[in-house]
This record gives C-alpha cells, sequence and structure tokens, in this order.
C-alpha cells in the first residue's frame, strides 16, 4: 500500500527523482521514506517548501483542500486516483464485512453484483476519506450494514 508521502506526491504531480534531486538525498533514502521509514524533521521542512502537506505525509489528515493547476479543489487524476482506490477497497471491505457476517464461506463465490448498493456506499466513504485525508470509521462501518427492505 502507498504511503501518505507518495500520494502526496503523485498529488503533486512529480516522480520520485524530482523529490530527492530537490531536497538532496539519495534514491534508496527517499525510496525507504515511501515505503514508511521515519522521515528526519529537517527534510520534511525542506517537503514542504516544495510544496507537500506535511500535516497529510506525517497523519494522514488535510490541512484542507488545496487548489491545484486548474483552480479546482482537486485535479481529475487525483479524483480518478481515488475512485479507484476507493472501489478497490470497497470491495474488498465488503467482502470482509460478508465473511465476519458469515455470508461466505471459504468456498463461497461473492457475487458483487448483489453486493453493488453495499459497495457504491463504501466507495463513497473511501473516496471522501482518500481525498481529504480523514476516514470516518463509524460512516464506514453504517455503509457495510446491510439495509433491510421494508414490505411495500
Amino acid at each position: 500500500m502507498a504511503t501518505f508521502l507518495s500520494l502526496e506526491r503523485k498529488r503533486l504531480g512529480l516522480h520520485q527523482s524530482d523529490v530527492y534531486e530537490k531536497i538532496n538525498v539519495g534514491k534508496s533514502t527517499y525510496i525507504r521514506w515511501e515505503k514508511g521509514n521515519a522521515i528526519p524533521s529537517d527534510k520534511l521542512a525542506e517537503l514542504e517548501g516544495i510544496g507537500f502537506d506535511i500535516l497529510y505525509v506525517v497523519t494522514g489528515r488535510r490541512k484542507e483542500l488545496q487548489v491545484i493547476d486548474n483552480g479546482s479543489l482537486i485535479s481529475i487524476d487525483d479524483a480518478v486516483e481515488a475512485a479507484k482506490y476507493a472501489a478497490r477497497e470497497a470491495v474488498k471491505s465488503v467482502y470482509q464485512a460478508k465473511r465476519l457476517r458469515k455470508e461466505l464461506d471459504s468456498t463461497s463465490q461473492f457475487d458483487v453484483m448483489k453486493s453493488l448498493e453495499l459497495i457504491e456506499r463504501a466507495a463513497a466513504v473511501l473516496a471522501r476519506a482518500e481525498i481529504t485525508g480523514e476516514l470516518n470509521t463509524s460512516a464506514l462501518f453504517e455503509a457495510l450494514t446491510p439495509v433491510q427492505k421494508k414490505d411495500a
């Protein structure tokens, strides 16, 4: 899974080499940071100087959504990446919830179409979390709870 550092780098449209060259560290050092190793505070300050949201890099929470190039709150590419991530994670979350509720066993097949409503609700929560950097676990658990159909 990507770290917040790599997600922030991608949000800024930078390659790894762009970053490690600008802050004067070796490639392997930077790659270790993207894999989750601690980043020295002086280098965090340098990352902030080239546009990184350090609060997001360190905690996963955004200070605020920032204007990107075209004046929108989030770029199209970032929104697409967030949607792809949310969709993938939503399918996995619904699958895991069904396994925990014993609706599926190890031999059962997971029918995505029968779970589409749950997946859509989970994807909405996860996309919001990916874009804002804040996951509302209560909302995710609620999204994963099946809605009881009312008889008309």
